[in-house]
């Protein structure tokens, strides 16, 4: 029997969680002798989006195209998110392991809407009141073999949508997502399977990066490490299986939210109609959670791009508003590979993270329904922080193998060697010294 890849990603774990996973028995047994590096660099800006398209191509956010959760609008509706693998620019580890004759398989990996090399698609998509379920997950790529995965799972769908100030299980989509993988294991074993569960993040968004929510946080992590030892053994496959626990950023608590359009609206940068909505704009910012771009509306204005530039040098000189470091597109794209429609990037004081929104007063309250206004967040330099994880272990490992140091862009080509293909556009490169013997 070929070797299987499992890879699933525990949105915003950082590397000081795993001394207490080693602790837990699941984990434990899991990864008893497994690869690790300690602390991979993400992207930048550093959000879930951006880093998972990273992690399965091997490329910065300039280069395959997603540099934020959402598509830029400066009107309603928003958020708009990035949903369909189409938005990429780049070829993905999915399309490496068809061309090696693999069989596929995403749960809630972020950005894989229709993508054709998955044979198994739970297209990440978190639903609206009056939305059919089943038929919103067919719309992304669902065939009726995943559609009975989904429906074997429908009883871990959750209950209660309402943002409360607690979080429970049957509040959010993650045991769900969980028990998809798990069915998948067993009723398909897919050669290749990506996942991507969100609870870590929800959690310290909410209550902050360390206390006793996100120890409660990790005892769930270990309770459905659990449940997918039960499904590989079950599949017959545990020992065959290169199974890797990665993340895509950590996260840093923050002391206040800004209102960035509200300073580009004092600025004279845009007007706002007579019933309450954004009229005839130069400029409007983006939030990335704790740094916010920057969009004129014609980008090859020079003209209200030195009086940006200018405006955004003034805010940072008084000291209040929360600007951090200015970086030009042209700045980003040297240091960090990122580029795009913007022209700004404008990093956080260090304690500040930004809204969208653009009314009056320019501080904005704690809001649990969007998760850069919460108590913690990301979206900052990738150096900074705690940092995301990779711990793997299987036939393909290095058992006991330990590196420092390590980035996001070399997973996805890492995982095509493993699978026996390679990704020529990758900007990353495989990691041969986390491999084993002979790889």
């Amino acid at each position: 029997m070929s070797e299987k890849l499992i890879v699933l990603s525990m949105d915003a774990m950082v590397s000081e969680d795993i001394a207490y996973l080693k602790t837990k028995p699941n984990f434990s047994r899991l990864f008893r002798n497994c690869a690790q590096v300690e602390k991979m660099c993400t992207v930048y800006p550093s959000i879930t989006y951006p880093a998972h398209v990273s992690m399965m191509t091997g490329c910065r956010p300039g280069k395959h195209g997603i540099f934020n959760n959402h598509h830029f609008k400066s009107e309603l509706p928003y958020p708009d998110w990035y949903l369909y693998n189409s938005d990429i620019h780049v070829e993905n580890v999915f399309a490496a392991a068809k061309r090696a004759g693999k069989t596929t398989a995403a749960v809630y990996w972020p950005v894989t809407g229709n993508d054709p090399n998955i044979d198994y698609l739970i297209n990440e998509y978190f639903f609206y009141a009056g939305e059919d379920v089943e038929e919103m997950f067919a719309k992304f790529g669902a065939n009726e073999d995943t559609l009975n995965v989904i429906r074997e799972n429908a009883h871990r769908l959750p209950t209660n949508r309402k943002k409360e100030e607690r979080m429970y299980l049957r509040n959010g989509f993650d045991d769900f997502i969980m028990g998809c993988m798990c069915s998948l294991i067993r009723n398909h074993q897919p050669d290749l399977l990506m996942v991507h569960n969100c609870w870590m993040d929800s959690t310290r968004h909410r209550y902050g990066v360390f206390n006793e929510y996100t120890r409660e946080g990790l005892d769930l992590t270990d309770m459905w490490l659990g449940q997918v030892i039960k499904a590989l053994e079950d599949a017959g496959i545990y020992d065959e299986t290169n199974f890797v626990l990665v993340s895509d950023h950590g996260q840093r608590d923050f002391a206040r939210r800004m209102k960035p359009n509200v300073l580009l609206r004092r600025g004279g940068f845009f007007d706002v109609t007579e019933d309450g909505k954004v009229g005839d704009w130069r400029a409007y910012a983006q939030s990335n959670g704790m740094s916010f771009s920057v969009f004129l509306k014609d980008k090859n204005d020079e003209v209200t791009k030195k009086q940006v530039y200018e405006y955004l040098q003034q805010l940072q000189a008084e000291g209040v508003w929360g600007v951090g470091k200015i970086r030009t597109e042209e700045e980003a794209r040297a240091e960090y590979g990122l580029y795009g429609d913007f022209s700004f990037i404008i990093e956080t004081d260090g304690y500040t993270t930004y809204s969208d929104a653009w009314q009056e007063p320019v501080i904005s309250g704690i809001d649990f329904s969007d998760y850069r206004l919460g108590n913690a967040t990301h979206g900052y330099e990738p150096e900074t922080g705690a940092q995301p994880v990779f711990v793997a272990r299987g036939p393909a490992f290095k058992a006991g193998f330990f590196r420092e140091r390590g980035r996001v862009i070399d997973e996805a080509p890492t995982y095509a060697y493993i699978l026996g293909d390679s990704l020529p556009e990758a900007e990353g490169s495989v990691m041969m010294d986390v491999l084993a013997e002979g790889r």
